[in-house]
């Protein structure tokens, strides 16, 4: 009897020994601090910094900017905008027009061609709208290939304003009178620029008359324009002119005929940038037709993100 008891038990804990061992294997081991700790970290999204941008083909607008221009309209649509000396100490824009236009929008007013502003023309391509030209400056730009848009069809007067200040345009038809154009888009690496002079606002004296002066906005990350002493603002928007940055540059002016001014913008010299609330002096060149403009270092400016104001003054 007692030993049936004794096999009875030993079979008892035979039968439980693996309930008890198959328990241990399979149940999971309580996580602890540590264990949390050395879980390896979710990866960080990746941030894209690069930026596109498009372009189409630049149509260049001769505008008028004496007191009785002004403002004009659509400049801060501009992709370049040139201001050179004249006659008489008074300056006059080259807007260059290089984006999609999206919406439409007014440009003017549009004045008479100069033969800078023809040379110029020629580095985007030789589109250019204006309004009449001298028989001096047809007979200078005879040589150059320009497609000028002129026919009346691509203008109107406002009679709310004096004539000649009173020629407008808009991008619509700039664009239709330029012919097909297909958008080019391309991505850019963001650039870093060197180590420049922190410079938040200056001037450009073009006469005691003439003044242009920009204020850096580092929330905007752009300049604000003025002209003497007021907001360069825009007709049909009331915004004030803002810039990315600020190229002034120099070239050599010879008098003609005691108010009239040649300019000469072949070979080399110099210039300075301001842009990021900084200063930079640079060098320019024209290569194969087109100014290029470079760092000390020789590292090329580049024109292609945001808006760009090149004042042209004499040596």
């Amino acid at each position: 009897m007692r030993k049936k008891a004794a096999l009875f038990l030993l079979m008892v804990l035979l039968l439980c020994l693996p309930v008890v061992g198959c328990g241990s294997k399979n149940a999971p081991e309580p996580q602890t601090e540590n264990d949390e700790e050395n879980e390896p970290p979710e990866p960080e999204p990746v941030v894209d910094e690069r930026i596109t941008v498009e372009f189409v083909d630049p149509v260049c607008v001769s505008v008028n900017n004496i007191d009785a221009a002004r403002p004009q309209s659509g400049l801060q649509n501009a992709g370049i905008v040139y201001e050179f000396l004249v006659e008489g100490g008074i300056t006059r824009l080259l807007a260059v027009f290089n984006k999609p236009a999206g919406e439409n929008f007014i440009v003017g007013p549009v004045r008479s061609l100069r033969p800078y502003f023809a040379e110029t023309a020629m580095e985007y391509g030789g589109v250019v709208a204006y309004s009449g030209m001298s028989e001096r400056t047809a007979r200078m730009i005879r040589h150059l290939p320009l497609k000028g848009i002129i026919s009346e069809k691509y203008y109107w007067r406002d009679r709310s304003r004096v004539a000649p200040h009173n020629l407008y345009t808009d991008i619509e038809k700039l664009y239709e009178a330029r012919g097909e154009s297909g958008v080019r888009r391309e991505v850019l690496e963001p650039l870093e620029l060197p180590a420049g002079e922190e410079v938040t606002e200056f001037e450009v004296v073009y006469n005691g008359g003439n003044i242009v002066r920009y204020c850096y906005d580092a929330e905007k990350n752009a300049y604000l324009r003025y002209q003497n002493g007021a907001a360069h603002t825009d007709r049909e928007t009331g915004e004030q002119y803002t810039a990315t940055r600020v190229i002034v540059r120099k070239n050599r002016h010879t008098p003609v005929d005691n108010y009239l001014v040649d300019i000469d913008l072949d070979g080399s010299g110099t210039a300075v940038l301001y842009e990021g609330g900084r200063k930079y002096d640079l060098t320019w060149e024209k290569q194969d037709g087109k100014t290029v403009y470079c760092f000390a270092d020789g590292k090329e400016v580049d024109l292609r993100v945001g808006n760009t104001w090149i004042q042209v003054v004499p040596l």
